[in-house]
């Protein structure tokens, strides 16, 4: 059976064809106490001078590329992605330069870069210990790269809501494969020095249409028949009107973690 968390076919032409899914994702954590954004936090760990080359691979809809270009960032930003859906997505918010690129083959030249970004990406490359490989390749000496992805903690609650709806059909969480807690190892490969910064927070839900949304953008719902389907985010929205009505919200914890490597 082909591994749709890492097929390639699968990523770009269904999953990741336009940012569709992931803004669907992205969208709950408007519900996030306290307030807060991934983007300007991870950049806040290692201050930019305004002028470095950066590079962001895996950068989706260019939500990074975006907060740096707030920031008043001057220098050559880039971006890679393997969905020219996604770069249509960034290409919509940044005007950094983007191309349709493979994370474990860059097409820079070795150290050519002051900063490389690699958010919530590596857990969909088949081969990752190559895909590290060339992000410390590219980077200069005395450059850092900032790696991020989820505690496997992360959103407990709604995964355990999702799994109980859909019973036999697990929900797939493609971030246990490279995690808060993995993580680090197999960045210490290739990297001298590596440090774990977490982020702990809350979603409060008080609108099921959110989680029905999250879920309706999933993976195991993306193949599942349509009468299925709905079934299955039915019982969702009626799961999670249940802990609204219990609590007046349905509590969802945020655990990520942001690798500061070089």
């Amino acid at each position: 059976m082909t591994d749709r968390l890492v097929d390639r076919d699968y990523l770009t032409q269904v999953q990741y064809a336009s940012e569709d899914n992931l803004a669907a994702r992205q969208a709950i954590y408007t519900y996030r106490q306290p307030p807060a954004r991934s983007a300007p936090w991870a950049l806040d760990l290692e201050p930019l001078r305004v002028d470095e080359r950066v590079l962001d691979v895996g950068c989706g809809n260019g939500l990074y590329l975006d907060e740096l270009e707030r920031r008043g960032h001057v220098g050559n930003l880039c971006g890679i992605d393997l969905s020219g859906g996604m770069l249509a997505a960034a290409r919509s918010r940044s005007a950094a330069a983007v191309l349709v690129g493979d994370a474990q083959a860059l097409p820079f030249a070795r150290e050519s870069f002051d900063r490389v970004l690699a958010m919530h990406m590596l857990y969909h490359v088949p081969d990752r210990a190559l895909a590290i490989a060339e992000i410390a390749r590219v980077l200069r000496p005395g450059g850092k790269a900032l790696v991020m992805t989820n505690s496997v903690r992360h959103l407990e609650e709604l995964n355990a809501l999702l799994d109980a709806a859909g019973g036999d059909r697990p929900f797939a969480r493609a971030y246990t494969r490279f995690s808060a807690e993995s993580g680090g190892a197999e960045l210490q490969s290739h990297f001298g020095s590596v440090v774990r910064h977490d982020a702990h927070a809350e979603l409060v839900v008080t609108d099921a249409q959110a989680v029905v949304d999250y879920a309706a953008s999933g993976w195991a719902l993306a193949a599942a028949p349509e009468r299925q389907r709905a079934d299955l985010l039915r019982d969702i929205e009626r799961r999670t009107l249940e802990h609204i009505a219990a609590d007046g919200a349905f509590r969802i914890r945020v655990e990520v973690a942001c690798f500061v490597c070089c």
